[in-house]
C-alpha cells in the first residue's frame, strides 16, 4: 500500500511539472492564428468596425484632396500611424462611393497578427499584401516580391494603404520603406489620420485605440501632400521623412481638437 501510495504520489507530482510548463500564451497563440478561428474572428471584428461606423456621427476633412489625385489617376498612398488603424478602412470605402471601380492595397506583415489584419483588410475589398517584416535584422523591410506587386500596383493607379511605423514600432516613427516607395513610383503621399471621442486604448507598443459605438469620429487629410523625386539625395530623403512625421503627427492632433470638440449651442 505504502509503495502504492509513494508511486502515485510520484505521478503526480511529474503530471503537476508537466501542467505548469504549459504556456498558455502559447496554446492561446495556436488557437487565435488557426484558419477556423482568424475567420470567426474577423468576421465578428468587422461587425464591430460597422457597428461603430454606422452608429456614430462622423467628419471628413480635407478628403477633396484625395478624391482629385485618385480622380485623376495619380498614384497614391496613404500614410497613417498605427494606433489608428482601426477605422480607417472606412477612408477608402468613403472615397469608393464617389470611384467604385478604383483598388486598394494593403501592406501588412507576414507574420502574427500582420496575417490576421490583411485578412480583414480583404474582406473590406481590399488586396492586401503581406511583405512587411521585423525579424530584428539589419535590413528589415519588404521582400523583393511584394515590392514589386506594390510598385505595379501604384503604377497602374491603385492607392496602397500603409502604417509606416509598423509592424512593432517604435510608435510614431517612420521605419519602413514609405519614402523609397513613393521615390520609384512617384506616388504622392497622404498623410491621414482619425480619431474619436470615446476609446478603449489597448496596452499594446502602439497604445493602439479601439472606438466605441455611437461615438464621434473625425477623419483628417492633410493639406499638403509629400511628393518626393526620384532623383532626391540621401538628405532630401531625411528631409522628407521629418516631414512626413510631422505631417503625419499634425493630421493626427488636429483630428482629435475636432472630435474631442464640444457640440455648439
Amino acid at each position: 500500500m505504502a509503495n502504492g501510495s509513494t508511486n502515485n504520489k510520484m505521478f503526480m507530482k511529474h503530471f503537476q511539472n508537466i501542467f505548469n510548463n504549459i504556456s498558455y500564451k502559447n496554446i492561446l497563440k495556436k488557437i487565435t492564428y488557426s484558419f477556423v478561428a482568424q475567420e470567426i474572428i474577423c468576421i465578428i471584428l468587422q461587425g464591430y468596425m460597422h457597428l461603430v461606423y454606422f452608429t456614430s456621427k462622423k467628419k471628413f476633412i480635407n478628403n477633396d484632396i484625395f478624391i482629385n489625385l485618385v480622380a485623376n489617376k495619380k498614384p497614391t498612398i496613404v500614410a497613417f500611424w498605427h494606433n489608428r488603424l482601426v477605422m480607417i478602412p472606412f477612408l477608402a470605402l468613403k472615397l469608393k462611393k464617389s470611384l467604385p471601380q478604383h483598388k486598394f492595397m494593403t501592406l501588412a506583415s507576414k507574420h502574427g497578427d500582420g496575417r490576421f489584419v490583411g485578412r480583414i483588410m480583404q474582406k473590406f475589398g481590399f488586396i492586401a499584401i503581406a511583405g512587411s517584416t521585423n525579424n530584428k535584422r539589419k535590413n528589415r523591410g519588404i521582400d523583393f516580391s511584394s515590392m514589386r506587386k506594390i510598385i505595379s500596383g501604384l503604377k497602374k493607379g491603385q492607392t496602397l494603404g500603409i502604417t509606416p511605423d509598423g509592424p512593432k514600432g517604435p510608435a510614431l516613427q517612420i521605419n519602413g520603406e514609405l519614402i523609397n516607395i513613393a521615390k520609384t513610383t512617384g506616388a504622392s503621399i497622404i498623410l491621414a489620420s482619425y480619431s474619436a471621442k470615446k476609446n478603449i486604448v489597448f496596452n499594446s507598443w502602439d497604445k493602439l485605440k479601439l472606438p466605441l459605438p455611437f461615438n464621434k469620429i473625425t477623419f483628417y487629410l492633410h493639406h499638403q501632400t509629400i511628393d518626393v523625386s526620384p532623383d532626391s539625395t540621401p538628405q532630401q530623403i531625411k528631409h522628407f521623412t521629418e516631414l512626413t512625421t510631422n505631417y503625419l503627427n499634425t493630421a493626427q492632433q488636429k483630428s482629435q481638437s475636432y472630435a474631442n470638440k464640444p457640440k455648439s449651442r
